[in-house]
Formats: structure tokens, C-alpha cells, sequence
């Protein structure tokens, strides 16, 4: 080794070693892990990380990549044993990474730099190796619970060498394409990295950080890598990084370019369409990915990207339809005047899906979700829609309801909910209003509605408003119904015990129904 190498290396053990000179010494600590067959050498972190510089030094990278796998090992070890007289030894591993000691620091990213080959040559198997084991030492560092850790290292560019020096060397397809795996394996690494660093920012700083990974070039690149079949686990780590970016809705898309929404919408159409999941945790993922995005009203991506191919495969498969029907419900919660969408939601089957999960479920939640989408759907007028909603949703919600005593609020609010948007936005005939009032007998079940939860009351004021809009002999039906189901004494009741606190619903309802039982008397004198 010439002088030169060997004074850096000798400053660089100096360095490393001043300040946990005393622990180091203060009692004999060693690690054994079998590796391959052999006995790892036996040996305190400080000395494993000058021995590391020193191969590093001498670029060989080769001996580099199984110090850095002992480095790793021995760490993780100490972890698993969770001894707390290893405490001093597994404080060494952890001052590596500190703000005290940055000589260890710039080791480590120097090795994930690479910074003598140029970005646009390609880097060796081995190289690739020692690059993905440094990561995996930062993976397995950012799973402490320590913030510190964290902070030190995005204030040492931490971000910009993963998602710019690394990035930057995965853009040309040909390069990746050499050594394909160990490049899904570094970018799983950085995957994993992003999403541990996340747990540790508060509010504020990760929803920035959220966006400087939105907005860098990371699923640019990953569209160059799942045409080619990459292993399973990248799949699964830049599809939980995914759902991990996109968990908060409070996130600035402004800045954000819209070809990255593209990719990621690609991607999943991808998946879908093109691999076969035996694991259907990745699917999962992929609705989830498509929810999240459906909530910040990525619509038209949604539309261009997703064809109808895919649609029509996710409403088949039938898995997660909590999942898929959340998708449809904030998809179709931005209204749109041009009604072509709903005609494409028929011909997709996403009405003949909910039936037949109506039919198959005995879930309150996938119930609640399945007519909060119908309810978005009810805002476009169509025949189709009106027949349905009377052959099938409210026999099914009338049968759920007479079959449970205790029965989920949420699930009656849909049901108020779907009589207004009935009436509100779909044309009836005199035969749809005499199925609603007289044969389905709705009144019965709003009656009982009332009379088990007062805070239904505003959302059946609301209604009552909607049938001012009926044709009289229908409003005639609807107070003989009111009589029939004693409406008027169950609302004096609640006003009883309301007293003052009642919004004005109750006097609503009330004051409608003597403004038609005057209509009909003044209709009879006539």
C-alpha cells in the first residue's frame, strides 16, 4: 500500500476510534455469526468499519462486500439478542451514524457514490453488491426509533444521493438491464430506506419530504423495470412506499409532475393486467395505491390510463371489493355534466358487481360502501339505474333492515340518502313512485328510522323537503302513511326531549305535513 493510503487510513482509524476509546476498552465484547460456512472474524464495530476503509481504499470489492454483509450481521445480531450488556458494543454501531462521528458517515455514502466511475458507465457485480449492503445497513439503522439518526443523515444528503447519484444511474434502460437483478435490489433497498425515514418526521417535514420523492425521477425509472420482470420482493416494497407516500390526503400535488401519477397509474394497470399475482397482498396494494389516488381526485389519469380491460378484471376478480368500490365511490364523487361515464360504468359491470356482492355479503362495511357508491351513481339519470334501485337496492336494505334489530347507523343515513337522490335527480313515473310509496311501503322504514335514532331527523327533514317536488295524489299516499306510522307523535316526542336543542328539523317535517294535509282539505272543498 503506498504512504499516501496508508496516512489516510491511519487518520481515518484515529477518527473513529477517539471518542469510544473508553467503551471500547472497558470490557472484552465479541460477535460470532456463522457466514457462509465460515467463522466471521471477531472483532469490535470500530475496527470492522477501519477495516472496511481500508478495502475501500484499495478497491477491492469483492473483500468490501463481505465486510460490509459481517458489519451488517454483527449489528443485526446485537439487535435480535437484544442483551442489554451488548448495549456498549451496539452504541459503537449506532455513533456511526451519529452527528459525533461523520467520518463513518461519509464512508458509507462514498461507497453508495461510487463517485470514480462516471455516472454514465456501468458499475460492476461487484460494486452493485457493496452499494445494496450499505443500504441495507441504513435500512436496518432507520428501523431504530431514533429521530437523531434520521436528522443526521437527511443533513448529510441522504435524499439527494439516493434519489438523484443512484437514480441518475438507472435512467438509460440498457444499463439496468446488465446486472438486472442487484439493480431490483437496490432499488427495493431504496424503497425501504424512504419509507422507514418517514416514521420518523414529524407532520410538517414529511409531507415535504413526501413530495421531493413524488416529484423526483424514482417511478420514472421504475417503469423501465417491471416490463422485465423484476423479483417479487422490489414489487412489494415500491408498492408499500406508494401507499406509504400517498397516506395523508393534505399533501401539495401542485409542483408534482403529472407523468410521475402516469407511472404510478401505469404500474398498476400493469400488474393487473399483465403478472400473475400468487400473492395477493401485491393486489391489495395496487387498489390501495388506486383509492388513495381516486382521493386526490386523480380522475382523468384514471380515466385515460386505466382501461376498460382492467376495470372489467378488477370488478371479476372480486377481491377487496371494499377496495374497488371506494375507488368508484370518490371517482364518482366529483360530478361530471357529461353522463357518458355512467354508461361506461354499466358496460364495465360495476352495477351487476354490486348486486352480486349484495347478495353474497353479510358485511356491514362492504354494504355501507357498495350504497355509497350507488349513491354517487343516482346523480345521473338513466332507466336502467331507476329499475335497479327498485327491483334490487331497497328490497335488499328493507330485508337487512327487518332482519336486524340493532342495525348500523351509517348504513340508515345511505338509505335516506338514496330515497332523496331518487327523487332528486331521476326521472319517476307515476308506476316508479307507486312502487317506492305504496308496494315498498318506505315510509314504514323511515318511520322506524325516527323512532330509533333522533339524529336521523335533519337527513329525513331533508327528505320530506324532496317530496314537495311529488305530484299530490303521491303526497296524499304519503300522509296517509304518516298517520298509519304515527309520525306526528314520535316527532312531538323528540321535541319533548330536544326542548330547545333542536336544529328546526322537527318543526320542518312538521309544518310540511300540515302544509299538505291544508293542500288536500282546500283540494276536497273544491
Amino acid at each position: 500500500m503506498n504512504s499516501h493510503l496508508q496516512m489516510k487510513r491511519e487518520q481515518f482509524m484515529v477518527q473513529i476510534r477517539k471518542q469510544a476509546r473508553e467503551e471500547i476498552f472497558s470490557k472484552k465484547r465479541h460477535t460470532s455469526i456463522i457466514l457462509d460456512g465460515d467463522m466471521l472474524q471477531k472483532c469490535n464495530p470500530d475496527e470492522t468499519i477501519n477495516f472496511i476503509y481500508q478495502t475501500y481504499l484499495e478497491q477491492d470489492f469483492k473483500h468490501l462486500a463481505k465486510l460490509l454483509k459481517q458489519y451488517n450481521m454483527n449489528y443485526l445480531k446485537l439487535l435480535e439478542d437484544d442483551n442489554i450488556n451488548d448495549q456498549v458494543v451496539l452504541n459503537q454501531f449506532i455513533n456511526h451514524f451519529s452527528s459525533a462521528n461523520l467520518n463513518g458517515l461519509k464512508l458509507f455514502f462514498d461507497i453508495i457514490r461510487m463517485s470514480d466511475i462516471p455516472i454514465e458507465f456501468n458499475l460492476t457485480s461487484d460494486r452493485l453488491m457493496c452499494i445494496n449492503h450499505v443500504l441495507v445497513i441504513l435500512i436496518n439503522i432507520t428501523y431504530l426509533d431514533r429521530k437523531d439518526i434520521v436528522e443526521n443523515l437527511l443533513q448529510n444528503d441522504l435524499i439527494n444521493i439516493l434519489l438523484k447519484n443512484l437514480i441518475d444511474r438507472m435512467v438509460q434502460p440498457d444499463k439496468i438491464q446488465i446486472h438486472f437483478d442487484r439493480w431490483c435490489e437496490i432499488l427495493e433497498s431504496i424503497c425501504l430506506i424512504l419509507i422507514n425515514i418517514q416514521f420518523e418526521l414529524d407532520n410538517r417535514n414529511v409531507l415535504l419530504f413526501r413530495e421531493e420523492i413524488l416529484k423526483s425521477q424514482l417511478f420514472r425509472v421504475w417503469s423501465k423495470f417491471y416490463p422485465k420482470n423484476p423479483i417479487t420482493k422490489t414489487w412489494k416494497a415500491i408498492l408499500l412506499l406508494e401507499c406509504k407516500l400517498f397516506e395523508s390526503n393534505e399533501i401539495d400535488l401542485i409542483d408534482i409532475p403529472h407523468y410521475n401519477f402516469n407511472c404510478i397509474i401505469s404500474q398498476c394497470t400493469f400488474l393487473i393486467d399483465k403478472v400473475q399475482m400468487e400473492d395477493e397482498s401485491l393486489y391489495k396494494r395496487v387498489l390501495e395505491i388506486l383509492q388513495k389516488l381516486s382521493e386526490f381526485k386523480i380522475t382523468i389519469a384514471l380515466t385515460l390510463t386505466l382501461t376498460k380491460f382492467v376495470w372489467e378484471k378488477i370488478l371479476k376478480l372480486n377481491l377487496f371489493p371494499s377496495k374497488f368500490f371506494s375507488i368508484f365511490t370518490n371517482f364518482l364523487a366529483e360530478k361530471d355534466d357529461d353522463h357518458y361515464i355512467l354508461q361506461y360504468l354499466i358496460d364495465i359491470g360495476l352495477i351487476e358487481s354490486m348486486v352480486n356482492s349484495l347478495q353474497n355479503q353479510g358485511d356491514e362495511v362492504i354494504i355501507e360502501k357498495i350504497f355509497k357508491c350507488f349513491n354517487n351513481i343516482l346523480y345521473y339519470p338513466h332507466a336502467f339505474i331507476v329499475e335497479r334501485t327498485i327491483t334490487v337496492f331497497i328490497p335488499f336494505l328493507h330485508n337487512y333492515l327487518n332482519q336486524y334489530s340493532i342495525v348500523k347507523q351509517e348504513i340508515c343515513i345511505e338509505y335516506l340518502y338514496l330515497l332523496q337522490n331518487l327523487i332528486n335527480h331521476q326521472q319517476l313515473s307515476d308506476y316508479h313512485l307507486n312502487e317506492i310509496f305504496i308496494n315498498l311501503d318506505c315510509l314504514q322504514y323511515i318511520s322506524d328510522m325516527l323512532l330509533s335514532c333522533i339524529y336521523l331527523t335533519k337527513l329525513i327533514a331533508e327528505l320530506f323537503t324532496q317530496f314537495q317536488k311529488l305530484p299530490p295524489q303521491f303526497k296524499l299516499v304519503i300522509l296517509q302513511k304518516v298517520d298509519t306510522y304515527d309520525f306526528v307523535e314520535i316527532l312531538n316526542n323528540q321535541a319533548t326531549i330536544l326542548k330547545n336543542k333542536d336544529d328546526g328539523s322537527i318543526n320542518l317535517i312538521l309544518n310540511l305535513i300540515q302544509l299538505w294535509e291544508q293542500s288536500d282539505f282546500e283540494f276536497n272543498i273544491a
